[in-house]
């Protein structure tokens, strides 16, 4: 997963009105183009040479200021305009060099409401003292609404940028989340197969001391040589038991009932079905009768998926449960569907989910083959198990 298809890229807008570091440059040499021209100015009117430079220079001050301290700048630069209307200079440049530096500091982090109010003052007063006019000079109003919409206009492209850092940040924490629960959920359906196992094992090797204490017994008068090498295979056996066994309260690590339950088999998928059904859940059930000579682990196996795919029916789907089992040369097939909501008619897709991927473990740890899609709103899961089932599908 990817953050295109969580996110749609055009709602994010332009990427230089996400990434406002062009903007900040850019603003910059627009300052510095201002200045220059401001320049030219005051060497061209003699008259204002010091009144022109002054304030020009303590504008330049304060913008440099800010990048560093930003109130203190913010302040000296609005002192600008002030400075070069008590000097009998036009305060034209200065505050228009004023506005797009707090278009800049807004845009860096300074609240846009206190410096558009502080700034509009500021240019306001400049202007129309200047002038002359009052408080009904048409420029003056410019200055000051100048000012207010470039500390809103700053104001607003940095909340827009920190909301879609914000998104993208909670989003890739999501990703990053989803991948962890699917480990996790891996790492337990893990142990729970390894449980599972070690019961299977456990049984078989018991049954291999019973068998080999039976043969001891059995044996001949006469027969000490092979007397002693049953009696030693027997200690073999009884060690692998004892170390089975030691392993046991490290795998069972769940409840006291799943501790002293035996593994699940193929002969309790009948009572499963039933207790899905006693849930409220309707299961059309075919299975075939259990064989006698089927692999412990194969057995496991088509009951922990059959439990999985019933569990997601009965949570995820929209309706009845078809599930049907059937044998073929020692191979289980386990076929389980349900029809679900929010399919396109005609469409065909892979599913994917935590108990997906715990089945698909399941089916790999009995040599089986597992197959999971959508066709048409059918939700459908599929597995083949056993030593010749074909190879595992992932």
């Amino acid at each position: 997963m990817n953050l295109a298809t969580i996110v749609d890229p055009w709602s994010r807008g332009p990427k230089w009105f996400r990434r406002t570091r062009g903007i900040e440059i850019a603003t910059v040499v627009v300052i510095i183009l201002a200045a220059g021209v401001e320049s030219w100015r005051i060497a061209y009117d003699h008259a204002a040479l010091g009144g022109g430079y002054i304030d020009l220079l303590i504008t330049l001050a304060g913008i440099a200021l800010a990048w560093y301290r930003p109130w203190p700048g913010i302040i000296l630069t609005a002192c600008g305009p002030l400075v070069a209307m008590s000097l009998g200079w036009d305060p034209l440049v200065p505050w228009t060099m004023v506005v797009f530096a707090t278009f800049v500091f807004t845009l860096r982090g300074l609240p846009g409401l206190p410096v558009g109010i502080l700034v509009a003052a500021a240019n306001f007063t400049a202007v129309a003292v200047f002038n002359d006019i009052g408080v009904t000079n048409i420029y003056a109003a410019v200055a000051a609404i100048s000012a207010v919409a470039a500390a809103a206009a700053g104001s607003a492209i940095r909340g827009h940028r920190q909301y879609w850092d914000e998104l993208e940040k909670r989003t890739q924490d999501a990703v990053s989340n989803r991948e962890l629960e699917v480990e996790h959920r891996v790492a337990e359906e893990r142990l729970r197969i390894a449980r599972d196992l070690h019961d299977v094992v456990g049984h078989e090797v018991a049954v291999i001391s019973m068998h080999l204490g039976a043969a001891e017994i059995h044996l001949p008068l006469g027969a000490d040589a092979s007397r002693d090498d049953l009696a030693a295979a027997r200690v073999g056996v009884q060690s692998v038991l004892r170390e089975t066994q030691s392993i046991l309260a490290v795998l069972r690590v769940g409840s006291e009932d799943d501790t002293l339950s035996p593994a699940a088999g193929y002969a309790g998928i009948v009572d499963l079905v039933g207790t899905f059904r006693s849930a409220g859940l309707v299961v059309r059930a075919d299975i075939a009768q259990e064989p006698a000579a089927l692999s412990p682990n194969v057995s496991t196996a088509a009951y922990r998926i059959a439990q999985e795919a019933l569990t997601n029916a009965q949570r995820h789907g929209t309706g009845s449960v078809d599930l049907r089992i059937e044998l073929d040369n020692g191979c289980v097939t386990v076929e389980v569907s349900n029809p679900i909501g929010g399919a396109e008619p005609g469409t065909r897709r892979a599913g994917s989910g935590y108990g997906l991927v715990g089945m698909r473990e399941r089916a790999a740890s009995a040599n089986g083959r597992l197959t999971i899609d959508t066709i048409d709103g059918l939700f459908r899961v599929r597995a083949v198990l056993g030593p010749d089932a074909p190879e595992v599908s992932r």
